[in-house]
């Protein structure tokens, strides 16, 4: 029998053993995230084999280096391909959801893409995991002040990491995670949580803060703020989640999860400025509104 390594993380208050037959290297980004449990909510076991299981002819989405199959029982599989060196899958993952299990089978081929922390967890499917538990992953930059937290999203290279950086220097604010914070409800609290995704900022923290405001962001030589209507709202935050969009079961579990944060957080375009200017009228402008 091989031997057995097991990781366990905490993601967003969801933890995740991982068991494989092979130790992993792991990052720092990761290394705030490890914990202990006996009874993680999540169990993602890898296994070598000489030959994977039957991979369904059906294609329902397709990436850079996996494809999605219906699994013929209401799921999902993915298989994986070493692209752009070998588009002949070395691994299967098969997705249970309802008892808490996630099987990876992988090929010899295969087995350098599953050797680091990092590549591992790609393989669990890691957004619709998380959106299982209520969870969902934003674009977007989350800073602590003393307005609570606020989260800037828009497209890349709008300047979410500029205005984070603008508080942090200029309000003592905190950064949470500079690319993606995930998102968790309670009751009516949306709570931003740190994680190992966090691009050029690499500002891993494991711990969480509630979301006062989420801030669309848009470049202008001077600064404006306007609430955004719920419709406005839902558009511009969805455009901005991680989702699985061929599971029709766990996009209406997000549709249904945004509609709930937005009873519980309001969303504001901002046309702002790159400079002290934006911060001093996004806190003057967000303190009257709530002083309302």
């Amino acid at each position: 029998m091989a031997v057995r390594y097991r990781f366990c993380l905490s993601l967003a208050g969801v933890t995740v053993a991982i068991e494989t037959e092979q130790d992993l290297a792991i990052g720092s980004e990761f290394i705030p995230f490890l914990c202990e449990t006996d009874t993680p909510d999540f169990l993602a076991a890898f296994h070598l084999v000489e030959h994977l299981p039957n991979i369904p002819e059906k294609v329902v989405h397709e990436d850079d280096c996996y494809r999605v199959h219906p699994d013929g029982h209401g799921g999902y599989l993915r298989s994986f391909f070493d692209a752009p060196r070998d588009l002949t899958p070395y691994a299967l993952a098969a997705y249970d959801y309802e008892n808490h299990k996630i099987q990876i089978d992988y090929l010899k081929k295969g087995a350098h893409c599953v050797s680091e922390m990092q590549n591992a967890i790609f393989h669990l499917g890691l957004e619709s995991l998380l959106l299982q538990e209520n969870r969902l992953c934003l674009h977007a930059s989350c800073i602590e002040t003393h307005l609570g937290g606020i989260l800037f999203s828009g497209r890349s290279g709008i300047g979410k990491s500029t205005q984070s950086d603008l508080w942090c220097r200029h309000r003592s604010a905190t950064l949470l995670n500079g690319d993606r914070p995930i998102l968790s409800m309670s009751g009516d609290i949306c709570l931003a949580w740190g994680s190992p995704y966090a691009g050029s900022s690499r500002c891993h923290v494991s711990r969480s803060c509630p979301v006062s405001a989420i801030v669309m962001l848009r470049q202008d030589a001077a600064c404006s703020l306007q609430r955004l209507s719920q419709p406005e709202a839902f558009r511009a935050v969805w455009s901005g989640l991680t989702m699985s969009s061929w599971n029709e079961k766990l996009v209406e579990r997000a549709v249904e999860w945004t509609i709930q944060l937005l009873r519980a957080v309001p969303v504001y375009e901002f046309a702002c400025t790159p400079d002290e200017r934006a911060v001093d009228f996004l806190e003057e402008e967000l303190q009257k509104s709530w002083n309302k």
